[in-house]
């Protein structure tokens, strides 16, 4: 009996803890989301750091007309990482989140719902069922941002629908009204003909369309001052004009010619007759190609602006168009000569005001032609097109038609091209009170970050044109402006939109279509200043959505009716679309009225794209619904993923993408769990300080002050990947690969209260505290589980992992230079003895490093890191080691092979003097 083999399994410390390997995330996490919001976290978070220095990022509105998308998660992800950080980091976080709450998609689905369209409805009825439509999203998508564990004031978000915000959108407008920097002028815009609104640059996408391309004659009438003695020779010439819009020639009134090109009159041989036209003479060539001429012959020529004031005759009305200078007319392609039709052009318009032409734009809301066109009255413009085409070819003027492919404006929401149209409208001037200087002034003192940000919008103010803020629609709100009924001459008065306001912060906007005109103006003594009449009309127009997200800087942050927030924000994080959007519409009235950008840093995120790079798209069927992701993998391995990717570019996501950072997830999860399942019999009064600590443990502690520092440099800079990575190597490369593996022997079979195993553990301990801490911005539901855990120890800590302070450099965790350099060379010499018994194992030598012996030969450079036997077994994980001295003091050289030493059998150690099957520590360890 007495050889019988003894079970030593019961004496070993096998690692005990509650956080278990697998992590069933999508199963958990809405049990520690209710646990979190039961305890009011967010409240909890904004009383910690009550009266401190507050960090405001200012919610950029999403729109709430559909489910959250992948967007909408990398978008609420990122906030969330800053604001947790800056929240360990001791500032004041108060987060409110927002919703753009009125616009077209949400008019066009309820229309649709009730089955009428905008001049039909019952106003009040489709502003109720609007209303309920838009609330009905905030509450859904509100719900899937609280799944992704994004915290913030949930329960009083800001909406652009509620009266206090419709009521600030109004103040704003009237502070504008007050500085003079509105005006109602007929001005090309972009118009969807579909939609029957006016279009915000922002609110327009380019498609490749394929047009007709015309180059057609225009007869000179009237000859230039210049040219009168050339009346002879030109009285049987045209001007051949390019174009890509055939339906904008009835609004022609012009022809521009470059004032530093040189013209020539030319005779072309075009199916046996000859066409006498004037173009570029850069172009004559081209020209011929294009028209398919057989030949063409220079008979004279002059300057360009010689022929300015030449008249000639319009060839689809009856109309005379002006010879006019452009410095913008191109001998890049066409005939080098521009029809300008100012009613349907930015730059044509431009012209236009330069030669006070006539700004004709003969079309209604439906972009049909009006009366003003008989012969196409009521046809759509581009249904116009192949009619046009045909009366020009009829009328011998058309010389050549040709199909091309090239980027045309559309419509954002329903995809349909749009047309440029001059219709009178509400501007904000650009260039009103030196605006535009102040808005680049004001850039210049924002953090744009990626760096790039600051030149892509300040090219975009440098050229942008006024804000056109009114549209032809119902879901909004209104301008707050009244009309003469006999002349039609606006009435802007502070005093009256002040009431409008008073109204508004009771009622909502939608006061504006209960009471007449009459009723607004009751006790203002109103008289038109025109035409001295005292009976108004009211507008019809409501205000772009874009100004309604726009002044969020004052409806939110400056207002008072939102907690805690303050002007400007600190941050302002979206999409790089927005530079466009959202970050110029915020820019321009802050500006204006506060004479400041709303913001003092700007960060911006890429587009989602697939697997392949694709844009997502529904046509693709590319999409991913983050639902869905979560259900299966978890909310946090996609808050890894967001966190993983370097999202200043576009961001690529697929199932696969995301599975594989399950791999990252289970890495660190494990490291986590082994070291918390190996300190689970600590208590308090067991941890030992650092300076009494075993010198492995001492190296593993300076190490982590390294890593905390680069983690929080990763999160400080916005540069989150930059954290992950570090984490993960901190936990594949050090932790697991070396350390760790290093302390197993010594967690497993030391005496429970060994003073090597409570070093070990109080190491691990403070290890896995500040790992947990600094991931918990990024992995809330694990970490918050982790945390559990370490409170069973440390049980005075705070009761959420998002309540403690982020983890800070600990000065105590210092290590002589010789000290760390020893380490250092340790850590390269484990890698290359891991690569010999990996060989071994390989080839089925050895089971594990236990059972191999090693000699090393080494030279003098290596001496001070070989010089403890007992060290080189824990780090190297083998005790039949031998070392042997080197002449040569660069050397360092290992020849493995199986130990030939008997195995413990508690401990499973390859190591001389064993007996009755235990080496010394061991026996000592059962006694």
């Amino acid at each position: 009996m007495e050889n019988e083999k003894k079970d030593y399994s019961k004496t070993v410390n096998l690692p005990k803890t509650d956080f278990q390997m697998k992590a069933n995330l999508a199963q958990r996490e809405p049990d520690f989301l209710k646990e979190l919001y039961d305890a009011k976290i967010y409240e909890k978070m904004r009383a910690k750091n009550q009266g401190k220095k507050k960090f405001i990022l200012h919610d950029g509105p999403p729109y709430a007309n559909g489910n959250m998308h992948s967007g909408h998660a990398l978008n609420k992800i990122l906030k969330d990482f800053i604001l947790k950080y800056k929240n360990m980091k001791g500032f004041d976080t108060p987060y409110t989140p927002g919703w753009d709450c009125h616009g077209l998609p949400i008019e066009t689905q309820c229309l649709k719902e009730l089955k009428t369209d905008k001049h039909k409805v019952d106003k009040k009825v489709f502003r109720q069922q609007a209303s309920d439509f838009a609330k009905r999203f905030v509450s859904i998508q509100r719900e899937g941002f609280k799944r992704l564990g994004v915290f913030a004031d949930w329960e009083k978000p800001y909406l652009t629908l509620d009266p206090k915000y419709e009521a600030s959108i109004v103040k704003v407008f009237g502070e504008l009204v007050e500085k003079n920097y509105l005006f109602r002028k007929k001005k090309p815009v972009y118009w969807c003909s579909s939609c029957e609104t006016a279009l915000a640059d922002a609110e327009v996408e380019y498609a490749d369309v394929t047009s007709d391309s015309i180059f057609v004659k225009f007869k000179i009438v009237e000859l230039s001052d210049a040219l009168k003695d050339k009346q002879d020779f030109l009285k049987d010439y045209s001007v051949l004009i390019w174009t890509t819009t055939p339906w904008t020639l009835p609004s022609n009134v012009a022809l521009a010619f470059s004032p530093v090109a040189k013209y020539v009159a030319c005779e072309y041989i075009l199916n046996g007759k000859v066409e006498k036209i004037i173009v570029a003479r850069d172009l004559a060539e081209n020209v011929k190609n294009k028209i398919s001429a057989e030949s063409f012959t220079v008979k004279a020529e002059f300057d360009g602006k010689d022929l300015e004031y030449i008249k000639c005759q319009n060839p689809i009305v009856d109309r005379k168009s002006l010879g006019i200078l452009a410095d913008y007319v191109s001998m890049e392609d066409g005939s080098g000569i521009v029809h300008i039709a100012p009613g349907h052009g930015q730059e044509d318009y431009q012209a236009g005001l330069a030669y006070k032409l006539d700004i004709i734009s003969p079309l209604n809301d439906r972009g049909q032609f009006t009366k003003e066109v008989p012969e196409f009255e009521g046809i759509n413009v581009f249904k116009a097109n192949p009619l046009i085409i045909e009366k020009l070819t009829k009328e011998g003027t058309l010389l050549a038609s040709i199909k091309i492919s090239h980027s045309y404006p559309h419509c954002w929401r329903c995809k349909k091209p749009v047309i440029f149209r001059a219709t009178p409208q509400w501007f904000m001037g650009v260039d009103l009170n030196d605006l535009r200087q102040n808005l680049l002034k004001e850039i210049k003192n924002v953090n744009w970050v990626p760096k790039y940000g600051e030149s892509r919008i300040t090219g975009m103010i440098q050229t942008r044109p006024d804000w056109c803020l009114s549209r032809q629609r119902l879901w909004g709100v209104p301008l707050p402006i009244f009309y003469c009924k006999e002349c039609g001459e606006p009435i802007l008065d502070k005093k009256i939109i002040d009431k409008v306001v008073e109204e508004f912060k009771v009622h909502g906007a939608g006061i504006w279509y209960e009471k007449s005109a009459e009723d607004w103006l009751k006790g203002f003594d109103v008289k038109c200043p025109k035409c001295g009449k005292t009976e108004f009309k009211k507008e019809e127009d409501i205000l772009d959505v874009w100004f309604d997200s726009g002044v969020s800087s004052e409806a939110v942050l400056s207002s008072g009716n939102y907690d805690s927030l303050e002007f400007p924000a600190d941050l302002y994080l979206e999409g790089s679309d927005q530079h466009r959007g959202w970050f110029q519409s915020s820019l321009l009235p802050a500006v204006a009225i506060k004479g400041r950008a709303p913001y003092k840093t700007v960060l911006t995120h890429g587009f989602l794209v697939d697997g392949q790079g694709r844009k997502m798209s529904k046509s693709l069927g590319n999409g991913l619904d983050p639902l869905q992701i979560i259900n299966k993998y978890g909310a946090d391995i996609l808050r890894l993923w967001v966190a993983s990717c370097d999202y200043r570019e576009d961001v690529r996501i697929s199932d696969e993408i995301i599975k594989g950072h399950t791999d990252t997830y289970r890495k660190i999860r494990n490291t986590i769990r082994f070291m918390l399942g190996n300190i689970s019999d600590m208590k308090k009064e067991d941890i030992v300080k650092f300076a009494d600590m075993n010198e492995i443990d001492k190296y593993a502690l300076w190490t982590l002050n390294e890593v905390v520092k680069q983690a929080e440099t990763g999160f400080e800079n916005y540069e989150f990947h930059k954290t992950v990575k570090v984490i993960n190597d901190f936990c594949t490369v050090f932790l697991s690969g070396f350390y760790l593996d290093a302390l197993k022997d010594i967690l497993y079979c030391d005496k429970v209260n060994s003073k090597a195993r409570r070093s070990a553990q109080s190491a691990m301990l403070e290890i896995v505290t500040a790992l947990v801490e600094v991931m918990s911005p990024i992995l809330t539901f694990t970490m918050h589980e982790a945390w559990k855990e370490i409170k069973k120890i440390k049980q005075d800590l705070p009761e959420f992992v998002t309540l403690v302070d982020f983890p800070a450099v600990n000065e105590e965790y210092k290590l002589e230079k010789d000290v760390l350099a020893k380490w250092e060379t340790l850590v390269k010499i484990k890698q290359q003895v891991l690569a010999e018994t990996e060989k071994l194992r390989k080839d089925k030598i050895i089971g594990s490093n236990l059972e191999s012996s090693l000699t090393i030969k080494y030279g003098s450079k290596y001496e001070k890191a070989l010089n403890d036997i007992d060290l080189i077994n824990i780090v190297f994980g083998s005790w039949d080691i031998k070392l042997e001295k080197s002449d040569n003091e660069e050397e360092i050289s290992f020849v493995a092979g199986k130990s030939s030493y008997g195995k413990c059998e508690r401990c499973w150690r390859h190591i001389d003097h064993i007996e009755n099957g235990l080496c010394e520590r061991c026996a000592e360890a059962v006694k």
